[in-house]
Order: structure tokens, then C-alpha cells, then sequence
């Protein structure tokens, strides 16, 4: 099977971590490039992150580090409630014996894209700011990728500062975002699609039982994660968990997963109430994006379980 060049632009994260191990665990997949990004947790922890998850899942691609900051916002994140410390639940990891590339991310984004003429998956599940840096930087950038999806946006937000009208990832920087959205084709993968893909309290049982059984780093890994998630939902009275970043990854591995429509969407950029809202208009023009409607949740929570098992059996 000839293996589909992909990058994972990222700010991990626990739903990142999972969307890396997920798309790690694809025959049809090879991850040439990590690169990270501020967001979920300041840069510093992504990018050390990103190095960990490397040798975690041993995948060995490239990993290279992006922004720190956004292209005009001030970025104001410590620490988060929602991915525990360091930004991947607390866990430890051994120090990485890896070393990140001399490029930033976004000369290692294009340069790959070149490679693979046309043949690389760029996915960002973070904020935007590496890619409206590569498309500056490099115009042409889009005719030398296969796909662009992304983990944000969304028919509603999240931060609570906008009335949930701007999802976390834009909002964080919503110049960026408006200027990829200008440029590339996007298959956005939103709120309304990974929180309809929501995953219950059994299958994380099952997630955690199926890595209690595995003898590796990454099976280790991911039943501490597993269990992070769990504590930090259902025992906190939430009836579910949603796993954002590996949706957007899970949506190319089996395309049956997602139903996209195809809408125009801009992004609001202006300092007011609704900032980083995606804003999406079904009439009157030219549609740039393609918007993730519909979810198979059943099939989604299996790939989760499934990939839990792919680690917990090497």
C-alpha cells in the first residue's frame, strides 16, 4: 500500500496526543512532520511535547518548531484545567533523546509539500498561526498540497468571552484563520462535528482495559491518558468526552466517519463581542469551505478503541 505523506501542525494538547497516536496507528499513513504551535499550553510545552510524542509513538518524523505567539493577539495561556499539567494530563515523560529541526515549521511544511507534489495531508488541530506564516512566506503553497483539514470553528464556539460564539483554536488567533481561510481550501472539522462525536464513559473502559494489557511506551501512554480523560469528565459529572483533534484525523482514514457541506465561511478578526467566530453563509457566495455536518459517533468511539489496540498489541 502505497502510504499517504501526511503533517500534523499541533498544539498538544490531550485531544492532539490522541489525534497523533490515532493517525500513527493507519497502515495508509506516514506523519513526515510535526510541527508545533501555541495554544492548548504555551509553545515551550508544545513543542516539547511534540518531540515526546515522537518517540512515545516512535514515528519518527520531523519536528519542528512554529510560532510562539500570535500573528497580532497577545497569547495568555498558562497552564489548562482541560489538558492538566504540562498539557498532556500530568503525565511524565522521559526526557527526549530527539532533536527538533534547524527550520521553523513553516519552512518544513512547504518544503515537504514540495516533495510530495501534490501528494501531502496538512491537517492543523491548533491555532493557525504556522500556516497564514507558510502562506505568506510561501504563496504557492497551496498548489502543492493534496488537502488542508483543520480541528476548528464550527456552527458554535466555545470561549465563553465571545457568548461561545468563536471556537478556541480561531480564537486564539483569528487574524491567522481568516487569512487561511482566504487562501486555501478548508475541510473544517468544528465543534458541532466532534461534539456529536462525543465518547461515552464505556468505551474509555474499554480504552483504558485494552492499554492496561500492553507492554510499550505508547500503550502505557495511552492508558494514563485514557484514565486523565475519564477523571476529567465523567467523574467531574460530565456524561461524555469529546476527543476534538482526532476527529479531523479520523475524517481521512475512513471518510464514512464525517459529511462535509460546502458553505462560504469568513472569520471574524475584529476586536468585538464575537471574535474568531466562523462565520458561515450557506446563500449568495461562491462556498470555500467544506464544513463537517454529520458524524458516525458509533464508528468514531470503535477507531478510538481500535487504535488503543493497535499500541496495546505491539
Amino acid at each position: 500500500m502505497k502510504r499517504i505523506p501526511i503533517i500534523i501542525d499541533c498544539d498538544p494538547g490531550v485531544d492532539d496526543s490522541y489525534a497523533i497516536a490515532l493517525a500513527n496507528s493507519h497502515p495508509g499513513f506516514e506523519i513526515v512532520a510535526l510541527t508545533a504551535v501555541e495554544g492548548n499550553v504555551p509553545a515551550v510545552l508544545t513543542r516539547y511535547n511534540c518531540l515526546c510524542l515522537d518517540e512515545t509513538f516512535d514515528i519518527g518524523a520531523k519536528v519542528a518548531y512554529g510560532a510562539t505567539v500570535p500573528l497580532v493577539r497577545p497569547y495568555f495561556r498558562e497552564e489548562s484545567v482541560t489538558h492538566g499539567e504540562g498539557g498532556v494530563g500530568g503525565i511524565q515523560f522521559p526526557e527526549p533523546q530527539k532533536q527538533p529541526e534547524e527550520k521553523a515549521a513553516w519552512d518544513v511544511i512547504y518544503e515537504e509539500a514540495v516533495k510530495y507534489n501534490g501528494e501531502l495531508v496538512l491537517f492543523a488541530v491548533g491555532p493557525l498561526t504556522n500556516i497564514a506564516t507558510a502562506l505568506r512566506k510561501y504563496p504557492d503553497l497551496p498548489k502543492y498540497l493534496k488537502k488542508f483539514v483543520i480541528m476548528g470553528g464550527g456552527t458554535f464556539g466555545n470561549v465563553s468571552a465571545t457568548g461561545e460564539t468563536a471556537e478556541f483554536n480561531i480564537w486564539v488567533d483569528p487574524h491567522a484563520a481568516k487569512e487561511v481561510f482566504e487562501k486555501l481550501e478548508v475541510f473544517m472539522v468544528g465543534l458541532n462535528a466532534t461534539h456529536a462525536a462525543a465518547v461515552e464513559e464505556k468505551d474509555f473502559d474499554e480504552m483504558i482495559e485494552i492499554t492496561s494489557k500492553g507492554t510499550n511506551r505508547a500503550s502505557d501512554f495511552l492508558n494514563k491518558l485514557s484514565k486523565f480523560s475519564k477523571e476529567n469528565s465523567f467523574e467531574r459529572g460530565q456524561d461524555n468526552n469529546v476527543i476534538h483533534d482526532a476527529l479531523a484525523i479520523a475524517s481521512e482514514i475512513n471518510p464514512d466517519v464525517v459529511k462535509y457541506e460546502k458553505y462560504y465561511v469568513w472569520v471574524e478578526d475584529r476586536e468585538i463581542e464575537n471574535v474568531g467566530e466562523t462565520v458561515i453563509e450557506k446563500e449568495g457566495k461562491e462556498p470555500n469551505c467544506w464544513v463537517a455536518m454529520d458524524v458516525d459517533q458509533p464508528l468514531f468511539a470503535q477507531m478510538m478503541i481500535d487504535c488503543c489496540r493497535y499500541y496495546a498489541e505491539k
